[in-house]
Protein backbone atom coordinates (compact mmCIF):
# COMPACT_ATOMS: atom_id res chain seq x y z
CA UNK A 1 0.00 0.00 0.00
CA UNK A 2 1.16 3.32 -0.46
CA UNK A 3 2.81 5.00 2.00
CA UNK A 4 2.70 8.41 3.71
CA UNK A 5 1.16 11.80 2.41
CA UNK A 6 -2.48 12.59 1.61
CA UNK A 7 -4.99 13.02 -0.79
CA UNK A 8 -6.30 15.87 -1.23
CA UNK A 9 -10.00 17.86 -1.68
CA UNK A 10 -10.45 19.75 -4.89
CA UNK A 11 -11.44 23.20 -5.14
CA UNK A 12 -13.02 25.23 -8.30
CA UNK A 13 -11.08 28.53 -8.50
CA UNK A 14 -12.49 32.07 -9.24
CA UNK A 15 -12.35 35.92 -9.12
CA UNK A 16 -14.11 37.89 -6.95
CA UNK A 17 -15.25 41.39 -7.66
CA UNK A 18 -12.08 43.01 -5.99
CA UNK A 19 -9.73 40.59 -8.83
CA UNK A 20 -8.88 38.38 -6.06
CA UNK A 21 -9.06 34.62 -6.93
CA UNK A 22 -10.86 32.96 -4.18
CA UNK A 23 -11.25 28.63 -4.14
CA UNK A 24 -14.92 26.98 -3.42
CA UNK A 25 -14.38 23.43 -2.02
CA UNK A 26 -15.09 19.74 -3.60
CA UNK A 27 -15.01 16.91 -1.50
CA UNK A 28 -14.25 13.26 -2.91
CA UNK A 29 -17.49 13.01 -2.96
CA UNK A 30 -18.54 15.49 -4.83
CA UNK A 31 -15.80 14.16 -7.85
CA UNK A 32 -16.97 10.77 -7.75
CA UNK A 33 -20.47 11.72 -8.08
CA UNK A 34 -19.32 13.82 -11.34
CA UNK A 35 -17.13 11.77 -12.72
CA UNK A 36 -17.66 7.37 -13.69
CA UNK A 37 -16.28 4.55 -11.99
CA UNK A 38 -12.88 5.70 -12.03
CA UNK A 39 -13.42 8.81 -10.74
CA UNK A 40 -14.89 7.19 -7.40
CA UNK A 41 -11.59 5.06 -7.14
CA UNK A 42 -9.46 7.76 -7.24
CA UNK A 43 -11.75 9.61 -4.81
CA UNK A 44 -11.83 6.77 -2.97
CA UNK A 45 -8.07 6.70 -2.88
CA UNK A 46 -7.62 10.46 -1.89
CA UNK A 47 -10.14 10.04 1.12
CA UNK A 48 -8.23 6.94 2.41
CA UNK A 49 -5.29 8.73 1.90
CA UNK A 50 -6.61 12.07 3.80
CA UNK A 51 -7.48 9.70 6.61
CA UNK A 52 -3.71 8.82 7.40
CA UNK A 53 -2.59 12.36 7.59
CA UNK A 54 -5.34 14.74 8.53
CA UNK A 55 -9.04 13.58 8.94
CA UNK A 56 -11.06 16.15 7.31
CA UNK A 57 -8.45 18.65 6.33
CA UNK A 58 -8.86 21.09 3.46
CA UNK A 59 -5.77 20.74 1.83
CA UNK A 60 -6.41 22.74 -1.49
CA UNK A 61 -6.74 26.20 -0.60
CA UNK A 62 -7.30 30.05 -1.16
CA UNK A 63 -3.18 31.58 0.27
CA UNK A 64 -3.79 34.80 1.40
CA UNK A 65 -0.11 35.25 0.99
CA UNK A 66 1.66 37.72 -1.19
CA UNK A 67 5.59 37.73 -1.58
CA UNK A 68 7.34 40.74 -3.25
CA UNK A 69 4.56 40.88 -6.65
CA UNK A 70 3.86 37.10 -6.52
CA UNK A 71 0.32 36.00 -5.47
CA UNK A 72 -0.52 32.57 -4.53
CA UNK A 73 -3.94 32.00 -6.30
CA UNK A 74 -4.34 28.58 -5.42
CA UNK A 75 -2.57 25.44 -3.89
CA UNK A 76 -2.89 21.63 -3.46
CA UNK A 77 -1.21 19.38 -1.59
CA UNK A 78 0.93 16.46 -3.45
CA UNK A 79 0.74 13.30 -1.58
CA UNK A 80 4.10 12.32 -0.49
CA UNK A 81 4.38 9.28 -2.42
CA UNK A 82 4.47 10.79 -5.53
CA UNK A 83 7.83 11.22 -7.54
CA UNK A 84 8.57 14.58 -7.82
CA UNK A 85 10.92 14.94 -10.86
CA UNK A 86 8.71 12.80 -12.50
CA UNK A 87 5.68 14.49 -11.60
CA UNK A 88 6.86 17.83 -12.39
CA UNK A 89 8.74 16.97 -15.74
CA UNK A 90 5.52 15.13 -16.87
CA UNK A 91 3.35 18.45 -15.83
CA UNK A 92 5.82 20.51 -17.86
CA UNK A 93 5.46 18.38 -20.83
CA UNK A 94 1.52 18.30 -20.53
CA UNK A 95 2.10 21.97 -20.38
CA UNK A 96 3.48 22.86 -23.45
CA UNK A 97 1.22 21.25 -25.44
CA UNK A 98 -2.73 21.45 -23.59
CA UNK A 99 -1.88 25.00 -22.71
CA UNK A 100 1.17 26.68 -24.97
CA UNK A 101 0.01 24.54 -28.32
CA UNK A 102 -3.57 25.23 -27.54
CA UNK A 103 -3.57 28.34 -25.96
CA UNK A 104 -6.10 30.57 -28.06
CA UNK A 105 -8.00 27.74 -28.93
CA UNK A 106 -8.31 26.65 -24.81
CA UNK A 107 -8.04 29.60 -23.45
CA UNK A 108 -8.19 32.72 -25.93
CA UNK A 109 -4.67 34.20 -25.73
CA UNK A 110 -0.81 33.27 -27.25
CA UNK A 111 0.02 31.35 -23.89
CA UNK A 112 4.26 31.25 -23.83
CA UNK A 113 5.30 27.90 -21.70
CA UNK A 114 8.85 28.00 -20.14
CA UNK A 115 10.69 26.04 -17.27
CA UNK A 116 10.32 27.27 -13.69
CA UNK A 117 13.84 26.61 -11.95
CA UNK A 118 15.15 26.83 -8.48
CA UNK A 119 18.88 26.19 -7.70
CA UNK A 120 18.98 24.67 -11.39
CA UNK A 121 16.35 22.15 -10.82
CA UNK A 122 13.19 22.44 -12.36
CA UNK A 123 10.13 23.05 -10.29
CA UNK A 124 7.42 23.77 -12.59
CA UNK A 125 6.90 26.21 -15.26
CA UNK A 126 5.35 29.61 -16.14
CA UNK A 127 2.52 30.71 -18.23
CA UNK A 128 2.49 34.24 -19.94
CA UNK A 129 -1.06 35.04 -20.61
CA UNK A 130 -0.92 36.98 -23.41
CA UNK A 131 0.13 40.41 -22.63
CA UNK A 132 -1.86 40.69 -19.41
CA UNK A 133 0.06 38.40 -16.76
CA UNK A 134 2.26 35.80 -15.84
CA UNK A 135 1.42 32.85 -14.09
CA UNK A 136 4.03 30.39 -12.57
CA UNK A 137 2.62 26.48 -11.58
CA UNK A 138 5.59 24.65 -9.37
CA UNK A 139 6.24 23.36 -5.85
CA UNK A 140 6.99 25.18 -2.97
CA UNK A 141 9.60 24.56 -0.58
CA UNK A 142 8.16 22.92 2.34
CA UNK A 143 9.15 19.78 3.61
CA UNK A 144 6.49 16.76 3.86
CA UNK A 145 7.15 13.61 5.41
CA UNK A 146 7.18 9.59 3.56
CA UNK A 147 6.78 6.61 5.37
CA UNK A 148 8.17 3.48 5.24
CA UNK A 149 4.39 1.65 5.21
CA UNK A 150 1.16 2.10 6.28
CA UNK A 151 -0.38 -0.34 8.84
CA UNK A 152 -3.49 -0.85 10.86
CA UNK A 153 -3.82 1.52 14.02
CA UNK A 154 -5.73 0.19 17.36
CA UNK A 155 -8.94 1.86 15.85
CA UNK A 156 -8.71 0.39 12.74
CA UNK A 157 -7.70 3.22 10.82
CA UNK A 158 -4.80 3.41 8.86
CA UNK A 159 -1.52 4.50 10.09
CA UNK A 160 2.11 5.42 8.93
CA UNK A 161 4.77 3.46 10.11
CA UNK A 162 8.63 2.78 9.72
CA UNK A 163 11.34 4.75 8.84
CA UNK A 164 10.62 8.82 7.78
CA UNK A 165 11.99 10.22 4.50
CA UNK A 166 11.71 14.15 4.20
CA UNK A 167 10.74 15.32 0.73
CA UNK A 168 10.67 18.72 -0.59
CA UNK A 169 7.52 19.87 -2.36
CA UNK A 170 4.54 19.57 -0.02
CA UNK A 171 2.29 22.07 -2.29
CA UNK A 172 1.68 22.37 -5.64
CA UNK A 173 1.33 25.87 -6.03
CA UNK A 174 -0.51 28.72 -8.99
CA UNK A 175 1.14 31.79 -8.82
CA UNK A 176 0.60 35.25 -10.00
CA UNK A 177 3.99 36.74 -10.17
CA UNK A 178 3.35 40.26 -10.82
CA UNK A 179 0.56 43.02 -9.98
CA UNK A 180 -0.23 43.87 -13.39
CA UNK A 181 -4.28 44.61 -13.90
CA UNK A 182 -6.16 41.37 -15.36
CA UNK A 183 -8.85 42.01 -17.37
CA UNK A 184 -11.96 40.02 -17.64
CA UNK A 185 -11.00 37.89 -20.05
CA UNK A 186 -7.78 37.00 -18.80
CA UNK A 187 -9.36 36.36 -15.36
CA UNK A 188 -11.22 33.70 -17.43
CA UNK A 189 -8.10 32.37 -18.32
CA UNK A 190 -6.73 32.16 -15.61
CA UNK A 191 -9.81 30.18 -13.73
CA UNK A 192 -9.66 27.54 -17.17
CA UNK A 193 -5.92 27.53 -16.58
CA UNK A 194 -6.15 26.69 -12.87
CA UNK A 195 -8.91 24.42 -13.36
CA UNK A 196 -6.99 22.09 -16.20
CA UNK A 197 -3.53 22.25 -14.22
CA UNK A 198 -5.78 20.55 -11.40
CA UNK A 199 -7.09 17.87 -13.35
CA UNK A 200 -3.80 17.09 -14.99
CA UNK A 201 -3.23 16.84 -11.00
CA UNK A 202 -6.04 14.66 -10.45
CA UNK A 203 -5.39 12.41 -13.24
CA UNK A 204 -1.14 11.99 -12.40
CA UNK A 205 -2.85 10.88 -8.48
CA UNK A 206 -4.86 8.67 -9.80
CA UNK A 207 -3.04 7.14 -12.96
CA UNK A 208 -0.06 8.29 -12.74
CA UNK A 209 0.38 10.46 -15.54
CA UNK A 210 -1.27 13.39 -16.44
CA UNK A 211 -2.32 12.58 -20.19
CA UNK A 212 -4.43 10.01 -18.14
CA UNK A 213 -8.24 9.80 -17.29
CA UNK A 214 -10.89 8.29 -16.65
CA UNK A 215 -12.25 7.11 -19.93
CA UNK A 216 -8.79 5.71 -20.90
Amino acid sequence: QRAGGAGRKGCASGFSSRGQVVARGRTATDLARRGGAGSAAAAARRASATSVAKRGGALRCLAAKDTANVTVLTKAEIPAFIPRDDFIQQLYQWAEISIGQRGRTAFGYAMVIEKLFEDDELRGFTCKVGDETTIEVGMDSEITEKYEFIARGPDGFPVPKGKVEEIKGKYLEVRKADNNQVSENGKQAIRELIGQVMKAFDSYYAFGSVFSHDST
